[in-house]
């Protein structure tokens, strides 16, 4: 390996790190999510009086916080996934059939043009 092409390397090595590292965020915060909601159930089934209900129900609604992140998480998950579709990457695990659909949802989505994404990054 030539060391022109290990920073490159290293690069591609870790878009791919960060895509699995997304992937099982969203996974983990789901899993917490759907166990926590599982347990207020169990516990409002037993009927609890008024003051114990209004806390079961602030717990459930404080849960909703996974869908926003997971969307964001997914949203940023997809863009990376797209950056390396481009680069020719496909990460372990992550079926082609998927990465396109990545892109076209990508390809669909209003989003940042390129000028603004390379203002963001400061390559502007």
């Amino acid at each position: 390996m030539s060391p022109a092409t290990a920073p490159d390397d290293k690069v591609d090595a870790a878009l791919v790190a960060a895509i699995r590292n997304l992937e099982a965020a969203v996974q983990e915060q789901e899993r917490a999510v759907n166990r926590i909601l599982g347990l207020v159930e169990l516990l409002m089934e037993r009927r609890p009086d008024q003051s114990t209900l209004l806390r079961l129900e602030g717990i459930m609604e404080a849960c909703a916080f996974q869908d926003l992140t997971g969307q964001r998480i997914r949203k940023v998950n997809r863009f990376l996934r797209h950056m390396a579709a481009h680069k020719g990457l496909v990460p372990a695990g992550i079926d082609r059939a998927a990465a396109a659909e990545d892109e076209q949802a990508l390809n669909k989505a209003k989003g940042l043009s390129q000028d603004e994404v390379d203002r963001l990054l400061g390559n502007r």
